[in-house]
């Protein structure tokens, strides 16, 4: 299957689920000034997640044109790590939420009219707040082992350094936007080692200053 088909396929599937198909966004968003490049699909959706000014739809896909280079240092260094590269994203500006999200995902990854993965190929992750377990996200668990199916062997608990968008933020910020994530891994049945393949960010709160008690809910839940 070739990119082109694959960048298709997903618009095309989240459209089903009335999403609206949105352009990517210019590449330096001159009306940002917080950035130099736009590095995710959500950027052009930040007030829309904010609830600042007028909301035309409340669910959308894009496939984003990103340009980073916060990691510069890993590119060419491993086979994941890229400057410029196209962003694949579907959105919720308080209309759908963890559930419909992940059901969704699993059903593009394994629907047989969709990618047609094998589901014995895939593992998923979810957030555990190292300092407060009443604060991990018990919600996402329990909508892939009771709902999805997937046994508990194939579903990790990890901190936020690695299922917290942004990466770290409870703790180290930035200020902002973000929520806890949950990741799934694509792994090849020759046995050579696992890809991360999907990250549902599910953006809750606005960070504001240093912990504790610093993570505010967002006037409503979205899905970056």
């Amino acid at each position: 299957m070739k990119t082109d088909d694959i960048r298709e396929k997903y618009l095309t599937f989240f459209e089903s689920k009335g999403c609206t198909r949105r352009p990517s966004d210019v590449l330096v968003p001159k009306w940002d000034p917080t950035v130099y490049f736009t590095p995710a699909g959500m950027n052009q959706f930040k007030d829309q997640f904010l609830g600042v000014g007028p909301l035309d739809f409340t669910k959308a896909t894009t496939c984003q044109k990103c340009l980073r280079t916060g990691d510069i240092s890993n590119v060419g260094v491993t086979s994941y790590h890229h400057t410029f590269f196209e962003m694949l994203g579907n959105f919720s500006f308080g209309d759908y939420f963890k559930k419909e999200a992940i059901h969704w995902a699993w059903e593009f990854l394994t629907g047989k009219q969709w990618m047609a993965i094998n589901p014995e190929q895939l593992t998923v992750t979810v957030y555990r707040d190292e300092n407060d377990d009443a604060n991990s996200d018990h919600e996402a668990y329990a909508i892939w082992k009771d709902e999805v199916g997937l046994p508990e062997d194939r579903i990790s608990w990890l901190g936020e350094h690695d299922n917290f968008w942004p990466a770290g933020a409870p703790s180290d910020g930035p200020d902002g936007v973000c929520g806890p994530c949950s990741e799934i891994f694509f792994h090849p049945a020759d046995g050579s080692g696992e890809v991360e393949i999907w990250n549902l960010v599910f953006t809750q709160y606005n960070r504001s200053g240093n912990p504790p008690n610093n993570l505010e809910p967002l006037p409503s839940k979205n899905i970056d």
